[in-house]
């Protein structure tokens, strides 16, 4: 085979390949995270970074996914800290409920029976 082509198609199976590994998403549209274990490490510049992780998130801390890539996903912390934590670590925030005492809110009359959308999943 020629070496230019073989170089080519090499190119090309590295680009298609690695726009699939990740899953990325914006500031109105990123989903809301909770640590399921009892302490994941965090890592700011990637688990692969030298000299280990940079703390640990503790169970129940909540993030927002910015990007889910294999095996680890770029969160952002809510003291504005982005860094990666691993996806085993992580599951759907549970979705708030009313406060006690306050009522909530009805569907207006002209709204349909549509189905709703399907939620974020691991």
């Amino acid at each position: 085979m020629n070496p230019m082509r073989f170089l080519v198609l090499l190119a090309a199976s590295a680009v298609l390949l690695t726009s699939c590994s990740f899953v990325e998403y914006n500031s109105t549209n990123a989903p809301r995270m909770v640590v399921v274990t009892e302490r994941t490490p965090f890592y700011h510049n990637g688990p692969a970074q030298g000299q280990g992780p940079d703390m640990s998130l503790l169970k129940g801390d909540e993030v927002r996914v910015l990007r889910k890539e294999i095996g680890f996903s770029f969160v952002l912390l809510e003291d504005g800290q982005n860094g990666y934590v691993s996806n085993e670590d992580l599951k759907p925030a549970p979705t708030a409920s009313p406060t006690p005492g306050k009522k909530a809110k009805s569907a207006p009359a002209t709204a349909t029976n549509a189905p709703a959308k399907p939620g974020f999943r691991y």
